[in-house]
């Protein structure tokens, strides 16, 4: 049986790759699904092979560092699929390598408002849909980096360290609505913002893979595992939690 039957998602950043395969999961598992993102082409994309499939599924631009934007979005997620029982917030910024001395203020600004910023409005405006619905599921992506340091990587480590913070903050206060809020942390995987820094992925994996001990970069889809089962009742315990989903990067 599905596992999301009769579920409603709201999934930002659902043109990207980590955020479509979760989005594309949850809807094989049953959920309608509301699509966010600011790439439109890559967003159209993302629910075309989802209603192609049979699913459901809706796409709508919205800017999650845009107060106004986001509300309209989850109120019309909600007026379409009549309920809300799930978030999954991706959204994240690509900045240049720099330190804290070389870093733009606009820089430093820009990955706030969008890694974390962006979280906190989607939660503050889902939260009284989910509360509406009976309880629900957040799932906020963090990253490894908000758990090591790496070298001039200084707005996106900060920012991901919150992002656990934030999820842990909102557990704790909305744990008596039935709302369950998880962090999760990737390891490298294999999309395109690898590229950013490394100019094929023959070479992100040469340099990559050897931090990973299981021996590969990880997949969308193994977060979009992940997230599935934060957001089924099989999680239905678990609350406050980051989830390492990084192939033993952190162990070593």
């Amino acid at each position: 049986m599905a596992q999301l039957t009769d579920k409603v998602a709201f999934v930002t950043a659902a043109g990207g790759a980590i955020a479509g395969a979760t989005a594309r999961r949850f809807s094989i598992e049953g959920a309608a699904v509301y699509c966010v993102d600011i790439d439109d082409d890559t967003l159209a994309q993302t629910v075309t092979t989802m209603t192609e499939d049979g699913g459901q599924a809706t796409a709508c631009h919205c800017d999650v560092t845009d107060e106004t934007e986001v509300q309209d979005a989850l109120e019309a997620c909600v007026a379409e699929f009549g309920r809300l029982d799930i978030v999954f917030n991706a959204a994240a910024a690509q900045e240049p390598n720099a330190t804290v001395e070389t870093m733009s203020l606009e820089t430093w600004n820009e990955v706030v408002d969008v890694n974390l910023t962006g979280m906190f409005l989607v939660c503050k405006y889902a939260i009284p849909h989910l509360r509406d619905t009976g309880g629900g599921s957040i799932i906020n992506i963090a990253s490894t980096f908000g758990h090591i340091a790496w070298p001039e990587r200084p707005a996106y480590m900060a920012t991901k360290g919150a992002v656990r913070q934030l999820s842990r903050s909102i557990a704790l206060d909305f744990a008596g609505d039935s709302i369950r809020a998880n962090s999760i942390s990737p390891g490298a995987i294999e999309t395109r913002r690898l590229l950013q820094r490394t100019p094929t992925m023959e070479k992100v994996r040469e340099r990559m893979v050897p931090l990973h001990p299981i021996g590969r970069l990880g997949q969308p889809e193994d977060i979009a595992n992940a997230a599935l089962y934060l957001a089924s009742d099989q999680s239905n315990f678990v609350t406050g939690s980051d989830m390492l989903v990084d192939g033993g990067f952190t162990a070593i």
